[in-house]
C-alpha cells in the first residue's frame, strides 16, 4: 500500500471510531441518574479515549506522508492497529453498560 493511502485509510478509521465513541458517550451522559452513576468510570474512560484518539489523528496528519519511509509506516500501522483493538474492547464495554446497545433515537 502506498504511504499516501495508508496514512489516510489510518486517519479516516480512527476517525470513524472517534465519532462511534463519541456517539456512545453521549448516550451515556443522557441516562437518568441512577444509571448514568453506575457507569460513570466508563464515560470518563470515553472521554480519556476520545482525547487520545484526536493525539493520534494530528500526529497521523502531521507525521504520516508520501515521503515517510515504509519502516515509518509500518511503525505507525502497528500503533494504529493497536490502537483499534483498545477501540473495540472499550465500544463492547460501553455497550454493555447501555444495557446491550440499546441506543434509542
Amino acid at each position: 500500500m502506498k504511504a499516501r493511502n495508508c496514512c489516510k485509510t489510518m486517519e479516516m478509521e480512527l476517525t470513524g471510531w472517534k465519532a462511534i465513541i463519541y456517539d456512545i458517550t453521549r448516550k451515556m451522559e443522557k441516562l437518568p441518574g441512577g444509571e448514568k452513576t453506575k457507569i460513570l468510570s466508563t464515560i470518563e474512560d470515553l472521554h480519556i479515549l476520545i482525547e487520545e484518539l484526536d493525539e493520534r489523528i494530528e500526529q497521523i496528519r502531521d507525521n504520516c506522508t508520501p515521503e515517510t519511509g515504509i519502516d515509518d509506516i509500518q511503525t505507525e500501522r502497528e500503533k494504529f492497529n493497536a490502537a483499534i483493538s483498545t477501540l473495540r474492547v472499550t465500544a463492547e464495554e460501553a455497550m454493555r453498560g447501555l444495557g446491550g446497545g440499546n441506543f434509542g433515537g
